[in-house]
């Protein structure tokens, strides 16, 4: 038990005396910083230093003494900087002394400044204010709108204004907002003037009934002016891909489209009726072919849109990949004539089954018309979707076969289809996102 007791002793002496080791080394380095003039620096490692040894008294002493010719060094430097025309640099120095004293605070010691501290403060803290919203104004009437919410915005954040400057100050912002949406509708920038205006309602939390009106008149004109209406060509296949994948293909992806994808435009992106597309394509058609551009553009303009998309299957791939080949053995009952009579003859034949992953990958072309008939836009989508597949390989027809078990499955043309058709129809939702996607932020991009 005494040796168990002397263990803990010097455990704790350890420990003390490491502590007192990293408290010295604390005031050791405040006491260069501060012999260095750099007396806010050596305030915080004298904090650090009677934090890990409350008995240590030349820390508490030093840091008040170093604490007292900050506040006397900077007090001058703010003089000198507002006396230059730097408010803000000065009213800087203010916030760094108030840190500076509520760190001496969470230590225990309190620093006695000067009596006109605070109003010296408030004063210079006014100017800094005043300064920036000054600029801001400035920056606004030289149409620098970003600058000026800047200066607005900072004017409020740092030097404890008042609740007259604060609201100012978020009148201010706000006004500017909403001139800089209402500039960029002018200068033919829908999008952006739409975003922006969303900004000033950002300002405040609680946005007031003029500001939310005023958003919303300036957000409703530019979808007036900024919306494009796009008018949707049905999917049309090349020929080799509808040989793969057969026309239901694309009636499945046209219909995913169209019943889905295309019904969620985004903002400032409208659909066309298709069905009054479609009677329009129709009758310019008249019995021929695949639209071509021009003819979809005479469509947009009948349909009262701005943009045609044709979306048109090109491409399409299809490989057996890591495929593992087994043989089997199987009957074949075949009919022999000996003399006037017919008896069965079982053959032993040989078969192959193969297992592997079906890789599908397929490529479409977009393009977009305008109403003239013109390409504006093209771009290429693709999908790849794999799957695990089995078949059954057979010099001759599979029918035949007496099979055991269900390896019949091999060559049931309903299960291997199956197989198929579970990949199609991934591709199939895969290929309908990424078409109204990326229609979509095609579109989206060309309005400014």
């Amino acid at each position: 038990m005494s040796v168990a007791r002397s263990r803990l002793t010097l455990l704790s002496l350890l420990v003390l005396l490491t502590a007192c080791a990293s408290a010295e080394d604390r005031l050791n380095d405040g006491i260069t910083l501060q012999s260095q003039g750099r007396y806010i620096e050596a305030v915080y490692r004298y904090a650090e230093a009677v934090e890990k040894d409350r008995e240590l008294g030349e820390a508490q002493d030093r840091l008040l003494a170093s604490g007292d010719s900050a506040v006397m060094v900077a007090m001058d430097e703010a003089d000198g900087l507002e006396r230059r025309g730097d408010p803000v640099q000065a009213a800087g120095l203010y916030v760094t002394l108030d840190q500076m004293l509520a760190r001496i605070r969470e230590v225990g010691r309190r620093l006695d400044v000067p009596g006109d501290y605070s109003t010296i403060r408030r004063v210079i803290f006014d100017t800094a204010i005043d300064w920036q919203m000054v600029r801001g104004d400035e920056a606004a009437t030289a149409g620098r709108w970003d600058q000026a919410q800047q200066f607005y915005s900072s004017s409020r954040t740092s030097f404890l204004p008042s609740r007259e400057q604060m609201e100012e100050s978020y009148d201010a912002e706000t006004r500017v907002t909403l001139q800089w949406a209402a500039n960029e509708l002018e200068d033919l920038r829908p999008r952006s003037a739409y975003e922006i205006a969303q900004m000033a309602l950002e300002v405040r939390s609680s946005p007031d009934r003029a500001t939310t009106l005023a958003v919303r008149d300036l957000q409703d004109q530019a979808l007036v002016e900024g919306t494009i209406v796009l008018a949707v060509a049905p999917v049309v296949a090349d020929p080799g891909v509808r040989e793969w994948l057969g026309g239901e293909f694309e009636m499945g992806l046209d219909s995913d489209l169209g019943l889905d994808h295309w019904t969620r435009p985004p903002m400032f992106v409208e659909m066309a009726d298709p069905v009054t597309l479609r009677n329009e394509l129709r009758g310019l058609l008249r019995g021929r072919g695949i639209a071509s551009p021009m003819l979809l553009g005479r469509a947009v303009e009948l349909v009262g849109a701005d943009l045609g998309v044709m979306s048109r299957l090109r491409s399409i791939q299809v490989t057996e990949e890591d495929v593992s080949r087994s043989e089997h053995q199987a009957i074949v009952p075949r009919n022999v004539r000996q003399g006037a009579r017919r008896t069965t003859v079982m053959d032993t034949v040989t078969y192959t089954t193969l297992r592997g992953t079906l890789a599908y990958y397929i490529a479409a072309d977009i393009i977009l018309v305008d109403v003239w008939g013109r390409e504006v836009n093209r771009f290429t989508v693709s999908s790849s979707q794999a799957g695990p597949f089995e078949r059954g390989e057979f010099d001759g027809d599979p029918g035949v076969l007496v099979l055991e078990g269900d390896r019949a499955r091999y060559f049931d043309p309903a299960v291997i289809g199956g197989q198929m058709a579970t990949i199609e129809h991934a591709m199939q939702e895969e290929l309908a996102v990424a078409i109204a996607v990326g229609t979509f932020d095609q579109v989206i991009a060309g309005i400014r």
